[in-house]
C-alpha cells in the first residue's frame, strides 16, 4: 500500500476540434481487470464513434500502462492520452477518449494534441485527489470537550466520522501515517489527556488536492 494520485471522480469532458467531437471518459479504476471493464462500456456507449482511444495506469503488483489508438494513426491518440496521465503523476486510472469525425483531417501533429488536450481538460474540470494511506482511530470525548474538540478538528482538516452520542462523544477519526503521533500528543496536551484513542483499521482516503 501506498499514497498515489487519481481523479476526484468519474466524468466526462467534451469538446469540438476542426468539427470533430472529442469526448474524454475518464474513470478510477483499481485492477486491470476495472480498466478493462471501463473501456468496454464506453465502447458499448459509443459504439457509433470513429475511435475510442484509450489508455491506463493501474497498480497491481507491479504498475501497468496500457495504451490503444484504436484505428488512429500510430502513435497520435493513446499515446497522448497516456503521456498526460503521467504528467499528472496519475495512478488507478482509466482514459477513454472518444472521436467522431467532423469531415476535417487533422494531421499527426493535429490528432496529438487534440487527444491530449482533451484528456488534460477533462483532469483539470474533474480535479484530482491524493488516496492517502491514514491510521484509523476511535475516540472518546467528554461532552464539555466536544465543542473544542470539533473546531480543533475542523482547523486541523480532521473529519469526524460516525458520531455516537452516549455517555460521552464517540467518532472515528484517520491520521495521516506520518503525522499521527504528532497530532494524538498534540491532542493530548491540547485537552488534558481527557481523550481516549483505540487503534482501528488503516485505509485509503481522499484529499483534493489544490494544484
Amino acid at each position: 500500500m501506498q499514497n498515489y494520485r487519481t481523479i476526484a471522480a468519474n466524468g466526462s469532458f467534451e469538446k469540438d476540434i476542426k468539427k470533430s467531437r472529442f469526448i474524454a471518459h475518464i474513470a478510477q479504476t483499481n485492477s486491470e481487470e476495472e480498466a478493462k471493464s471501463f473501456i468496454q462500456k464506453i465502447r458499448e456507449e459509443e459504439k457509433d464513434a470513429t475511435h475510442n482511444c484509450t489508455a491506463y495506469i493501474v497498480l497491481e503488483n507491479v504498475k501497468i500502462e496500457r495504451m490503444s489508438d484504436d484505428g488512429e494513426p500510430s502513435g497520435t491518440a493513446g499515446s497522448p492520452i497516456l503521456n498526460v496521465l503521467q504528467q499528472n503523476e496519475l495512478e488507478n486510472v482509466t482514459a477513454v477518449v472518444t472521436r467522431y469525425f467532423g469531415g476535417i483531417k487533422l494531421g499527426a501533429g493535429g490528432l496529438i494534441r487534440a487527444y491530449s488536450s482533451t484528456t488534460a481538460d477533462a483532469i483539470k474540470d474533474i480535479g484530482l485527489v491524493e488516496n492517502r494511506i491514514q491510521q484509523g482511530y476511535l475516540i472518546s470525548i467528554p461532552y464539555n470537550l466536544f465543542d473544542k474538540f470539533e473546531n480543533y478538528a475542523k482547523n486541523q482538516k480532521i473529519t469526524l466520522e460516525e458520531k455516537q452520542f452516549s455517555t460521552d462523544v464517540k467518532t472515528n477519526i484517520f491520521l495521516d501515517l506520518s503525522e499521527q503521533e504528532k497530532l494524538i500528543q498534540d491532542i493530548r496536551d491540547q485537552f488534558q489527556n481527557q481523550i481516549s484513542f483505540e487503534k482501528t483499521s488503516k485505509e485509503f482516503k481522499q484529499v483534493p488536492i489544490k494544484d
